[in-house]
Protein backbone atom coordinates (compact mmCIF):
# COMPACT_ATOMS: atom_id res chain seq x y z
CA UNK A 1 0.00 0.00 0.00
CA UNK A 2 2.83 2.40 0.85
CA UNK A 3 4.45 1.74 -2.53
CA UNK A 4 1.18 2.53 -4.31
CA UNK A 5 0.80 5.83 -2.46
CA UNK A 6 4.46 6.70 -3.06
CA UNK A 7 4.08 5.90 -6.77
CA UNK A 8 0.94 8.03 -7.03
CA UNK A 9 2.69 10.94 -5.30
CA UNK A 10 5.71 10.63 -7.60
CA UNK A 11 3.57 10.61 -10.74
CA UNK A 12 1.57 13.60 -9.45
CA UNK A 13 4.73 15.55 -8.69
CA UNK A 14 6.12 14.84 -12.15
CA UNK A 15 2.90 15.92 -13.84
CA UNK A 16 2.68 19.12 -11.81
CA UNK A 17 6.31 20.06 -12.32
CA UNK A 18 5.84 19.80 -16.10
CA UNK A 19 2.91 22.22 -16.19
CA UNK A 20 3.00 25.18 -18.55
CA UNK A 21 1.40 28.30 -17.08
CA UNK A 22 -0.60 30.82 -19.09
CA UNK A 23 2.14 33.39 -18.29
CA UNK A 24 4.78 31.13 -19.86
CA UNK A 25 2.56 30.54 -22.89
CA UNK A 26 1.92 34.29 -23.20
CA UNK A 27 5.65 35.04 -23.15
CA UNK A 28 6.21 32.47 -25.90
CA UNK A 29 3.39 33.89 -28.02
CA UNK A 30 4.65 37.46 -27.54
CA UNK A 31 8.06 36.36 -28.83
CA UNK A 32 6.44 34.70 -31.85
CA UNK A 33 4.27 37.76 -32.49
CA UNK A 34 7.29 40.08 -32.44
CA UNK A 35 9.12 37.81 -34.90
CA UNK A 36 6.13 37.75 -37.24
CA UNK A 37 5.69 41.51 -37.06
CA UNK A 38 9.39 41.98 -37.76
CA UNK A 39 9.16 39.79 -40.86
CA UNK A 40 6.10 41.64 -42.14
CA UNK A 41 7.41 45.16 -41.56
CA UNK A 42 10.91 44.71 -43.00
CA UNK A 43 12.89 46.84 -43.81
CA UNK A 44 11.36 48.70 -40.87
CA UNK A 45 12.23 47.15 -37.53
CA UNK A 46 11.09 46.88 -33.95
CA UNK A 47 13.43 49.00 -31.88
CA UNK A 48 11.67 48.31 -28.56
CA UNK A 49 8.63 46.46 -27.25
CA UNK A 50 7.14 48.95 -24.79
CA UNK A 51 4.30 46.79 -23.47
CA UNK A 52 2.57 43.47 -23.96
CA UNK A 53 -1.12 42.89 -23.33
CA UNK A 54 -2.95 39.56 -23.40
CA UNK A 55 -6.67 38.86 -23.63
CA UNK A 56 -9.04 36.06 -24.49
CA UNK A 57 -11.17 36.48 -27.58
CA UNK A 58 -14.13 34.37 -28.60
CA UNK A 59 -14.82 33.84 -32.29
CA UNK A 60 -16.75 31.22 -34.32
CA UNK A 61 -13.75 28.86 -34.15
CA UNK A 62 -13.60 28.99 -30.33
CA UNK A 63 -11.62 30.76 -27.64
CA UNK A 64 -8.36 32.37 -28.81
CA UNK A 65 -5.62 34.45 -27.20
CA UNK A 66 -4.92 37.99 -28.47
CA UNK A 67 -1.38 39.33 -27.95
CA UNK A 68 -1.10 43.10 -28.39
CA UNK A 69 2.37 44.64 -28.59
CA UNK A 70 2.96 48.37 -28.21
CA UNK A 71 6.25 48.95 -29.98
CA UNK A 72 8.68 51.63 -31.03
CA UNK A 73 9.08 51.09 -34.78
CA UNK A 74 12.21 52.34 -36.55
CA UNK A 75 12.25 53.28 -40.22
CA UNK A 76 15.68 54.68 -40.97
CA UNK A 77 15.90 57.76 -38.74
CA UNK A 78 12.17 57.93 -38.00
CA UNK A 79 10.82 56.28 -34.86
CA UNK A 80 7.07 55.78 -34.43
CA UNK A 81 4.93 54.33 -31.64
CA UNK A 82 2.67 51.58 -32.99
CA UNK A 83 0.26 49.01 -31.59
CA UNK A 84 -0.04 45.70 -33.43
CA UNK A 85 -1.64 42.40 -32.45
CA UNK A 86 -1.57 38.68 -33.11
CA UNK A 87 -4.39 36.21 -32.54
CA UNK A 88 -3.45 32.65 -31.58
CA UNK A 89 -5.33 29.40 -31.19
CA UNK A 90 -3.90 27.46 -28.24
CA UNK A 91 -3.64 23.72 -27.69
CA UNK A 92 -2.83 22.41 -24.25
CA UNK A 93 -1.43 18.98 -23.42
CA UNK A 94 -2.80 16.67 -20.75
CA UNK A 95 -2.88 18.56 -17.40
CA UNK A 96 -1.25 21.54 -19.21
CA UNK A 97 1.93 19.51 -19.61
CA UNK A 98 2.60 21.21 -22.96
CA UNK A 99 1.44 24.19 -24.99
CA UNK A 100 1.26 24.85 -28.72
CA UNK A 101 0.17 28.12 -30.28
CA UNK A 102 -1.01 28.45 -33.87
CA UNK A 103 -1.20 31.87 -35.47
CA UNK A 104 -4.65 32.81 -36.72
CA UNK A 105 -4.12 36.43 -37.71
CA UNK A 106 -1.82 39.43 -37.43
CA UNK A 107 -3.19 42.99 -37.43
CA UNK A 108 -0.90 45.82 -38.52
CA UNK A 109 -2.59 49.21 -38.87
CA UNK A 110 -5.52 48.55 -41.24
CA UNK A 111 -4.00 45.39 -42.74
CA UNK A 112 -4.96 41.89 -41.63
CA UNK A 113 -2.75 38.88 -42.36
CA UNK A 114 -4.16 35.42 -41.78
CA UNK A 115 -7.68 34.18 -41.23
CA UNK A 116 -10.86 36.22 -41.02
CA UNK A 117 -14.24 34.51 -40.87
CA UNK A 118 -12.56 31.16 -41.57
CA UNK A 119 -10.86 32.33 -44.79
CA UNK A 120 -7.19 33.23 -45.27
CA UNK A 121 -6.75 36.81 -46.44
CA UNK A 122 -3.89 37.37 -48.83
CA UNK A 123 -1.88 34.52 -50.28
CA UNK A 124 -1.59 31.12 -48.65
CA UNK A 125 2.17 31.11 -49.32
CA UNK A 126 2.65 34.37 -47.38
CA UNK A 127 0.61 32.99 -44.47
CA UNK A 128 2.69 29.80 -44.51
CA UNK A 129 5.96 31.80 -44.43
CA UNK A 130 4.62 33.92 -41.56
CA UNK A 131 3.65 30.76 -39.67
CA UNK A 132 7.14 29.29 -40.16
CA UNK A 133 8.86 32.45 -38.85
CA UNK A 134 6.60 32.60 -35.80
CA UNK A 135 6.87 28.88 -35.01
CA UNK A 136 10.66 29.09 -35.17
CA UNK A 137 10.69 32.05 -32.76
CA UNK A 138 8.42 30.14 -30.36
CA UNK A 139 10.61 27.01 -30.72
CA UNK A 140 7.74 24.70 -31.67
Amino acid sequence: MKKLVLSACTVSALLLSGCVSQDQADAKMAKGCAAGLGALMAPKEIKEVKSQNFSNEENPEGLHRRVTLDILQKDGWVETNKSYSCLFAQQWGFFKSSHKAMIVQVKMDDTLYGKKDGQITGSFEDFLKLTEVMDAAMAQ
